[in-house]
């Protein structure tokens, strides 16, 4: 068709790779038209074109496309001589060209992706070359690898594998100054650039004492070398990469909270890790290597969490240098290497990211999991050294899973001088047996690890006619605000599918932005319009903006209407993913918002605020029951002694349906929390004891083990909370005021020593998101526990 219509020369060298530049199958173009578009444009427009020297490579199929001109980063212009084309043919152009904007924007929303790394250079006798990565490539897909070299450019050059530069110290790499760095998706490059290395060490970023004593002082310094990178296309910033001092990084992340335009430049946070115990090294809660390795990357996963929870948006932790060292700190013999990778790397962290039950259960079974400290914001100066042990809480192990769930990915370190340990060290020899037990292991990985992916705990099934319903709303009402924009989803009455939905401010929106969170399944919900009783959806078959809707009737909204919730770092804070075709809910800066697929395209405009704003449901009692119901008293005010003394009552969670427990043979802050799903706590392992003590305050004993509910003063939020025997032991805070709320036996528990206010928050389990935080105020709908009272 080309050749009849342009001729044998435009007709096929020109208008062929314009119309494979621009086919877009999503959009439904029929092929003739298409090709009948390419070759018409590019037969008509490519002289002129080809002539603007400016334009590398002639540029026809970007200028006519409206796609970035590859090799100059910006679009080409068609200066002269663009005919006019037929109205048909200019609808299907103008649709392809839509089509392609928003292919160019959602491009942008990619996270790293790549498990399987390799940091190594070419340097000092090491023979890496092409056919060194080749062979990796061949093993484990080039799509799901990458290759770093501690400088801006690499001779080392494989298709479709992704090479990673870095800006080795503030302002330069190895001389190379930060403005020189190469522009962003070229040459093998991605959107990918690499931050300072190690910043902590001697030997390193680190030589320069100032910035390895005073990480406060380099924020500016950091943004300034990224805003840098941003200018050449980069879009994913992996913040620098830690030797082994994780207090130095939460001083520096404390500063670049404060410093203008830094949060938003901190995508990933990497670290390393050498052993010199490799060979006695085992994955194993009784060895101290490996509980030494969880204890780390907790660390890096806790400042994650409590940085995101300050207005930064990291999305995951990125290990790209581990190996083993002997004790003078020489490269460690292929044997104790091989010891390591298996023990931690395909036993431990692999195992986890596939899912693995048993190894999962060992990690949040495991003790002496310590993440190191101080907190940059208890009021200490930094100083080296200064980091030690610190006390990991009853989540600990917990949190060591998610640590490793949020790896995005990792990267052995393969050089040493003369020695390529995951090559055979010349031209042409191959994958050595490290190499090929790292490759072997690292490929059934997927790539682009996200933040934990943990389910928003099921609320109680929509009760009933018959059910007691105080204000007749379902189980749990919320607002889905959009954390980058700050809207509101909403759906108004009176209209259906696509119309009357989209987002907007919550002061315009303020009774069409409600929506009840439904449950379907282990955590899966349909998400209602509680103003118009529509159910939103995002169809099969579209993406990003198009196909979503919100329907009414309800019967009428297949498995498209029903939506996972991911929970992200932060407190309420979640992703919203289709269940059915993996499209991630999202309102973006620039206006537009739908759900994209895969989901991992979707960046920080993927992440709701889910705002409780009622749960009127009775959760049931625990099972087995301890005792039956009791009639529930209503109290007029906390402290009235003759309603609450003495009554046993179990704490369920007013918005996330959480219920409080204290396990039995443990004490403090182990085997304390709230489980999401009432069924796993045992008997009176869920019960507690109300008892008077003076000044309408009360202890509030667990049944079961006699342990006493406390909140230290000195702590805040999740730190400190917990259960404690004997009660003699637990002092004034371990008393507490009862505090009646609207609706049915709601009440707030407040410390009377120091006014923390305990919560359980929507979106964890156990002692995941529960805590109690000062002031008072600052505690949402998650901070009321309906009593159900027991005999």
């Amino acid at each position: 068709f080309c050749l009849k219509v342009c001729g044998p020369e435009r007709g096929w060298q020109r208008g062929a790779p314009t119309f494979l530049a621009m086919s877009n199958p999503r959009q439904g173009v029929a092929l003739a038209a298409a090709v009948a578009i390419c070759c018409c444009a590019a037969s008509l427009a490519a002289p002129s074109v080809a002539a603007d020297p400016s334009c590398a490579g002639g540029g026809t199929a970007a200028a006519f496309s409206g796609l970035p001109e590859q090799g100059s980063g910006r679009r080409c212009a068609v200066r002269e001589r663009v005919a006019k084309l037929p109205p048909i043919l200019m609808q299907f152009k103008d649709a392809i060209h839509k089509s392609n904007r928003s292919r160019a924007v959602h491009a942008t929303r990619s996270t790293f992706s790549r498990w399987c790394g390799i940091a190594v250079n070419r340097e000092q006798g090491n023979e890496y070359n092409s056919e060194d990565l080749a062979a990796a490539a061949g093993i484990v897909g080039a799509e799901k690898l990458w290759h770093y070299n501690w400088r801006m450019t690499s001779g080392v050059h494989v298709d479709n594998v992704q090479f990673v530069p870095m800006i080795k110290e503030p302002g330069n790499t190895l001389g190379t100054h930060t403005s020189d760095l190469p522009v962003a998706f070229e040459d093998g490059r991605g959107g990918v650039v690499k931050g300072w290395n190690e910043p902590d060490d001697a030997g390193q970023a680190g030589r320069d004492i100032n910035l390895r004593s005073n990480p406060e002082a380099f924020a500016q310094a950091w943004t300034s070398d990224m805003l840098a990178a941003k200018a050449k296309g980069y879009t994913e910033f992996i913040g620098p990469a830690m030797a082994h001092d994780t207090c130095w990084l939460d001083y520096f992340l404390k500063a670049c909270e404060t410093t203008a335009g830094c949060k938003e430049l901190v995508t990933y946070l990497a670290f390393h890790r050498y052993r010199l115990d490799c060979s006695a090294y085992e994955a194993s809660p009784e060895n101290a290597g490996w509980r030494d390795d969880l204890s780390y990357l907790l660390t890096y996963y806790r400042l994650m969490q409590k940085y995101n929870s300050r207005g930064f948006n990291i999305k995951g932790l990125v290990f790209d240098e581990l190996g083993c060292l002997t004790p003078s700190y020489t490269f460690s013999d292929e044997e104790e290497q091989l010891q390591y990778m298996k023990q931690w790397y395909k036993l431990t962290l692999v195992k986890v990211k596939m899912g693995d039950a048993d190894m999962i259960n060992a990690i949040k079974s495991t003790p002496w999991i310590m993440p190191k400290g101080p907190d940059a914001h208890s009021g200490r100066s930094y100083s080296l050294g200064m980091c030690t042990a610190q006390d990991g809480g009853a989540d600990a192990g917990e949190d060591a899973v998610r640590a490793i769930q949020s790896l995005v990915t990792v990267a052995w370190f393969s050089i040493s001088p003369g020695q390529n340990h995951l090559f055979s060290g010349s031209a042409g020899q191959g994958i050595s047996t490290l190499g090929q037990a790292y490759f072997d292991a690292c490929k059934d990985v997927a790539g682009g690890g996200s933040l934990p992916d943990v389910p928003v705990p099921a609320p109680a099934e929509s009760p009933s006619p018959s059910q007691d319903d105080d204000d007749g709303d379902d189980p749990l009402v919320v607002k889905l605000v959009a954390r980058v924009t700050g809207k509101v989803l909403f759906a108004s009455s009176g209209a259906n599918g696509g119309q009357g939905l989209g987002m907007g401010s919550p002061e315009e929106h303020a009774e069409d932005s409600f929506w009840r969170l439904i449950r379907v399944a282990a955590g899966r919900y349909r998400i209602i319009s509680r103003y118009s009783d529509r159910v939103l959806y995002a169809a099969s078959g579209s993406n990003w903006g198009e196909g979503m809707g919100a329907g009414d009737p309800s019967s009428e909204v297949g498995a498209n209407g029903e939506w996972n919730f991911v929970a992200q770092g932060g407190s309420h804070l979640y992703r919203i993913v289709n269940a059915l075709n993996d499209r991630c809910l999202y309102s973006a800066r620039a206006g537009d918002w739908g759900a994209g697929s895969p989901a991992s395209w979707v960046g920080d405009d993927g992440v709701w605020s889910v705002e409780v704003q009622s749960s009127s449901a009775t959760p049931a009692p625990a099972t087995p029951a301890p005792a039956t119901l009791a009639p529930a008293p209503t109290p007029q005010d906390d402290g009235d002694d003759d309603v609450l003394d003495g009554k046993r009552v179990q704490l369920v969670n007013a918005a996330s349906q959480r219920t409080l427990y204290a396990k039995v043979g443990r004490n403090w802050g182990w085997g304390f929390g709230a489980a999401a799903e009432a069924t796993t706590v045992n008997g009176d392992e869920g019960v507690w004891r109300l008892k008077l003590v003076t000044g309408g305050k009360y202890r509030i004993i667990n049944e079961a083990t006699d342990r006493a509910l406390y909140a230290p003063s000195g702590s805040n939020w999740n730190k400190g909370v917990g259960a404690g025997s004997p009660q003699s032991k637990v002092g004034g805070d371990g008393d507490w005021r009862i505090i009646p709320q609207s609706g049915h036996h709601r009440y707030r528990l407040v410390n009377g020593e120091n006014g923390r206010c305990l919560y359980a928050a929507l979106g964890g389990d156990g002692a995941n998101q529960l805590g109690a935080g000062s002031p008072e105020t600052y505690i949402g709908a998650d901070g009321i526990w309906e009593f159900v009272f027991v005999h």
